[in-house]
Order: structure tokens, then sequence, then C-alpha cells
């Protein structure tokens, strides 16, 4: 059960692509449909004001084709979420390229206001990489329009009226958007670290459950009680339904991976199941830390709290021991007080021997909630502890 301490969580990147990829996704509906309804307002705006029709269809094709691409995204990207990554490039580029188009196919100063409705198309995806793509464009096209058509962006004050002040406006202006933009982005990247890792520290605190009672109390699940009770319940269930008994080959197979036979062997003896279905089958075992089990527990503990919305991120959800404003002198106290509580137990908790109090605090999860150095101290300087429970015995005896 020993393992390596390390106080880095690898396993909220991974948490925190999860929730980007589904707000991700929301925001490619919403986005989807902005420009169903550009869509709508533009050819309606085309048709009263009686523009051929060669620039009708050729504006009309360039949404569809957007829209169409956005659909297809939306459909791909629930089986790989790249689809996701790639819409909101080819989303924001071509955008651009429909508001680039309709200044240069009208000859009109008053499309230049899509160049910057494309743009906050662009920055509601709250992508960095992408916001510095349409920064970039945003200032060639600004800067072919001043080439080609400088009358668009002449000014009435004559001081004013030269290239260079032109010039230095659009930098000054880009730029603002860029630094609202990506303390925008800042400000979503800290939300979705601090929703990741209060998942992370749930599933360490259920993980440090699983530990700390293997460790205190040496109890083993009954693993053949627990499927043969299943099989009867199964049996029961589809003769109730009058249908075949289909769960008895997947109850066999979870008793074997319970009971550690490899994969590749198992997908030798069932070859009609790949390994994403073992996959999702070891998900439901009971034993370890698998998933039905942090479920299993996460409820039991659940049941009865009635949390508020606006306690989601309240502090008192991630208390630990490791407190930044704590001196090293309350630390130790506090954790020297929490090691005799172990050691002694209470009405609900028996007590744990020194060795058994070791494991917990130093071999599961708990190791991760406490400052580094008292756990140093505690690994290096057990016996201190021990005396500290010992004369506390004594006084009270």
């Amino acid at each position: 059960m020993k393992r390596k301490q390390t106080y880095s969580f690898p396993q909220i990147e991974d948490y925190r692509e999860q929730l980007e990829i589904k707000h991700l996704r929301s925001k490619n509906h919403f986005i989807l449909a902005i420009l169903v309804f550009l869509l709508i307002i533009s050819l309606l705006y085309m048709l009263i004001g009686q523009f051929p029709m060669t620039y009708f269809y050729s504006l009309l094709i360039g949404f569809l084709a957007i829209i169409f691409f956005n659909i297809v995204c939306l459909a791909y990207g629930s089986e790989d979420k790249n689809f996701y990554n790639l819409n909101k490039f080819i989303t924001s580029l071509g955008v651009f390229g429909i508001a680039t188009g309709m200044i240069f196919i009208f000859k009109s100063p008053a499309f230049i206001p899509g160049l910057f409705i494309a743009y906050a198309i662009a920055a509601f995806y709250q992508d960095l990489k992408v916001i510095l793509i349409s920064d970039l464009y945003l200032f060639f096209a600004i800067l072919m329009i001043m080439w080609n058509y400088p009358e668009y962006l002449t000014f009435d004050n004559a001081r004013i009226e030269t290239d260079f002040g032109t010039f230095f406006f659009i930098i000054l202006f880009v730029l603002l958007l860029t630094i609202s933009s990506f303390i925008i982005i800042k400000q979503k990247r800290f939300l979705y670290n601090q929703l990741a890792l209060s998942k992370e520290s749930e599933f360490r605190n259920i993980d440090l459950l699983i530990d700390a009672e293997k460790e205190a109390t040496k109890h083993k699940i009954d693993i053949n009680k627990y499927y043969k009770a299943l099989e009867s319940f199964t049996s029961a269930f589809s003769e109730k339904l009058s249908i075949d008994n289909v769960f008895t080959e997947k109850l066999k197979i979870m008793l074997a991976l319970e009971k550690g036979t490899a994969i590749p062997t198992l997908l030798a003896k069932y070859p009609n199941y790949s390994t994403y279905d073992f996959a999702r089958l070891q998900d439901l075992l009971i034993s370890g830390t698998h998933k039905l089990r942090k479920t299993m527990i996460k409820i039991s503990k659940m049941k009865d709290l009635d949390i508020k919305k606006r306690e989601i991120f309240s502090e008192t959800q991630l208390k630990s021991f490791n407190q930044p404003s704590d001196s090293i002198e309350i630390k130790i106290l506090a954790f020297a007080v929490f090691y005799v509580s172990l050691r002694l137990g209470n009405e609900l908790q028996k007590p744990l021997s020194s060795d058994e109090v070791f494991n917990i605090l130093v071999y599961t999860d708990y190791y991760y909630y406490n400052d580094p150095s008292i756990m140093r101290i505690y690994q290096e300087n057990y016996q201190v502890f021990d005396a500290i429970v010992n004369d506390y015995i004594g006084r009270n005896s």
C-alpha cells in the first residue's frame, strides 16, 4: 500500500479539460444561434435594400457553410473533442471572412462594425489562441481597409487626420481588446481550476476513507457472497420480465476482474468484448477505489446534507490542516491533538495502535492534507507523539 508522496495533482488538469470541453459545447450551441440570427438579419437587409442577387447568394453560401460546419462538429464532437477545438478556430476565421467580404463587396463603411461583431463571437470562446488569431486578423483587416478605402477611416479634425494617428489608434484599440479578453480568460481558468480542485479533493477524500477503513478495521468485502447475491437478483429480475438473463456473463467477467484476472486473458476468453467494454465493467467493481464504490460512499455521506448553492465555493469546503495563515507551532499543536484523538478513539471509533495511525497518516491520501514540514516532523519524531499520548493517559488514569 505504500506509495510515493507527491503534492502535485495531475488529475486536476484532466478535470479542467473536461469542464472546458463541456462548456465549449454549450458555447458552440449559443454561437450557432447567433450565426442563424445574423444570417436572417443580413439577408433581410439585403432584400429590403434590393442588393444584387449575386451578393445575396454569396453571403447566404458563406453563412450556411459556417453553420453546417458547426452542426457537423457538434455531432462528431461527442466522439472526439478535437472537433470542438477545430470548430472554434474555423468559425472565428469564417465569421471574420464574411465580415471582411461584406466590407469589400458593398464598399461601405457601414459594414466595418461587422469586424467587431466577429471579434465578439471569437471572444465568446474565451480561448487565448483564438483571441490572438482574432487580434491579428482584425489588425490586418483594418490595415487593408486603410490601404484600399482610406476615406472610410478619415477624421474631421485635420490635426489628427494622419495615417500615423489612425494606425496608433488601431494598435491601442486592439491592445485594449486583447487585455480585456486576457483578463476574462484568466478568470475562467481560475474558476475551472477551483472546480477541478474541488472534484479532485472529493475523490481523494473518498480514497482516504477507503484506505483508512482498510488500515483501521482490516475489513475485506466478501466478493463471492456479493456476486452470488447479485446473480440471484438479476435472475429474479430477468424472470420477472420474462427475458433471458443477459447479466450472467458480465457478472462472471466482473468477478474475474475482482480476483485480479488480467484484461488480455479475458479478451482471449471473451472475444465479443472490447477493451473499452472491460474498462466500463471495471467501473462497476466494488473492491478497491472503482467508481461504483466511490459513488456508494458519496451517497452514504451526502444523503442527509443540505448544501446551498452559495456554499459550493465556501472556504469550509476546503478545510485541512495546511492553512497558510497558521504558524508552524499552531499546526504542530493541531496535529498533536488529532493524533491523540485517533489513538484514544471515541464512541464511533475504536482506539488505534501507533502503527495503524502511522499507516493511515503516511500511506493514505490524508498525507496530502497536511503541511509537508508537519508530516516530515511526524515521520522523524513519531515517538514524541506517542509519548504525548502516554502522558495524557497517565494523567487521566
